[in-house]
């Protein structure tokens, strides 16, 4: 299994922020196709076929920054 790409745990946190590929795609500066290929891609690695998996998926093998994603942060144990 491939890793996750920087910028394909960029467009998952977005989505996880409930952000659309077209607002995604505004705030990264790309094309929404170019959003959803990063999406099809990142799917793809972590063996999930729809998006709130994916969301899933990212956050229990991922570490994503706190500072840019705070509503990433795992609570304290």
């Amino acid at each position: 299994m491939s890793a996750v790409t920087p910028r394909e745990l960029e467009i998952i946190g977005w989505m996880a922020a409930g952000k659309t590929a077209a607002e995604i795609g505004a705030i990264l500066g790309i094309s929404p196709i170019t959003v959803n290929t990063h999406i099809s891609n990142a799917k793809a690695k972590l063996s999930v076929f729809k998006e709130t998996a994916l969301v899933a998926a990212a956050l229990r093998t991922a570490s994503f920054d706190r500072k840019e994603f705070p509503w990433a942060a795992r609570p304290p144990r």
